[in-house]
């Protein structure tokens, strides 16, 4: 037994060097924050909207019919009288209001001096772009009255256009006609005001391009609004 021993040590040697160089060529474990990263989210492929906005017209149209805006923000000179909660409002040069998210529950608030009488405006519409992402989204409107101010039973979603992905441009269509809560509250009251909650966690990034208090004749719904019901022929071009 005492004649090997010599000859095993050499080996045990190189068997140990070698389990130390296998170790040191193993990936490092990635730190917590890069393992548990949220993935991103996963969105359906919407339809075509059939309401678009024209920038030709400044108008937003349903196949070449101007629909009739109570309303109209494009932020061309500035935030149009818009006010944060919870969010950075800045205007961009040329149009477009960017929404930064600094509270879990951004909110965004129209002009305080709206009088809107629900009954000839059944529609809002908000086209929007997605800057960053977040994990949660809201996309409620709420609507106060001289009856009422904001409040849960007043209130609806986007019935298209919600949760934009980033980069990504929708038109968000709220249908006031048909609202989630508050039955005819809208169509029987002069609307005062209105709230939009975008995402429902902090961090999340928009653009608000276009804002506007709309009539869709026959209602918001795709099969209503159709381009015969649709509203006001667009302007001709003035002749040279």
């Amino acid at each position: 037994m005492k004649t090997l021993l010599p000859l095993l040590r050499p080996t045990a040697v190189l068997l140990a060097g070698a389990l130390a160089l296998s170790a040191c060529d193993q990936p490092k474990p990635s730190p917590k924050s890069e393992v548990e990263a949220p993935a991103a989210k996963v969105r359906p492929p919407r339809a075509p909207e059939p309401i678009t906005w024209d920038p030709a017209l400044k108008a937003f149209t349903l196949e070449g019919k101007t629909l009739k805006a109570a309303a109209l923000w494009t932020f061309e000179t500035g935030v149009d009288g818009f006010e944060g909660a919870g969010s950075t409002l800045t205007a961009r040069p040329g149009g477009g209001l960017d929404v930064k998210g600094d509270l879990f529950d951004p909110i965004v608030r129209l002009p305080k001096d709206l009088s809107v009488k629900g009954a000839e405006s059944n529609a809002v519409l908000v086209r929007i772009t997605r800057n960053k992402d977040t994990e949660r989204w809201d996309g409620s409107l709420f609507w106060t009255t001289a009856a009422h101010g904001e409040a849960a039973g007043f209130a609806t979603k986007p019935i298209r256009g919600a949760d934009p992905a980033v980069g990504e441009t929708t038109i968000m269509v709220y249908d006031l006609a048909k609202p989630r809560k508050g039955g005819d509250d809208w169509l029987k009251s002069v609307i005062t005001g209105i709230r939009l909650d975008l995402d429902d966690s902090a961090g999340g990034a928009f653009t608000l391009q276009q804002v506007a208090i709309v009539t869709i004749p026959g209602g918001a719904t795709p099969e209503a609004a159709t381009p015969e019901a649709a509203a006001v022929p667009a302007k001709a071009p003035a002749a040279p």
